[in-house]
């Protein structure tokens, strides 16, 4: 038991660790250049008005959902810091449903990789809303268990931004794979392990209560 709790806890820190890096490193973003990383593959965008509030509002509202979101898993802080655990619940709640995933839903149309990316981001926004959207429904029924299950789906979509920047130097080594392919794939390897482990942990869960 004491192995199983350690091993639990080192791969909750290093989703952690991910999470937070993530939300450092995109900070750059908010120097407003417009030649740098991904801007760098999208200058035709550069001076569109809407898809540039789109990129900033995903980025800030991404900012703070992978900065905030590891940290309303950990059970010691909810027992002890109630009320803060609520606070940083309802800004990760609002980042999703108001500002990360309705522009990245608008992003998803002008992706990289043709229609097969553009389906997958699209997917992806939709289901981050509707998970978020039903573990904040569950709270507010006081369905705290079912609340839990929706948290941890919503979050393993957050986490997508994570894996993306994984799959994508993978996928780009030399496996003789077509670019174009390589590209539309990182669109759904993102998040689809993601929500496999995800259900693989909430069926855990209900086998050790």
């Amino acid at each position: 038991m004491i192995a199983i709790i350690g091993l639990r806890r080192f791969f909750w820190g290093i989703i952690a660790f991910l999470s937070v890096y993530l939300s450092i490193i995109t900070f750059e973003y908010l120097s407003f250049k417009t030649d740098i990383n991904f801007l760098l593959q999208k200058q035709a965008f550069v001076r569109d008005v809407w898809w540039m509030s789109a990129f900033y509002m995903h980025v800030t509202g991404s900012i703070v959902c992978l900065a905030v979101g590891p940290f309303l898993f950990i059970p010691s802080l909810r027992k002890k810091y109630l009320s803060l655990h609520r606070k940083l619940g309802k800004a990760y709640v609002f980042c999703v449903l108001c500002i990360a995933s309705p522009s990245g839903l608008y992003m998803a149309f002008f992706a990289n990789g043709g229609r097969l990316a553009q389906v997958g981001f699209t997917l992806l926004s939709l289901i981050w809303i509707s998970t978020t959207y039903l573990a904040y429904q569950k709270i507010r029924e006081k369905q705290i268990d079912a609340h839990k299950i929706w948290m941890i789906r919503s979050f393993a979509l957050t986490f997508s931004a994570v894996m993306l920047r994984i799959w994508v130097p993978i996928l780009s080594l030399d496996w003789g794979v077509p670019h174009a392919t390589t590209i539309w794939l990182t669109a759904w390897l993102s998040w689809i392990p993601n929500i496999i482990v995800a259900e693989l942990i909430i069926r855990w869960a209900k086998k050790t209560v």
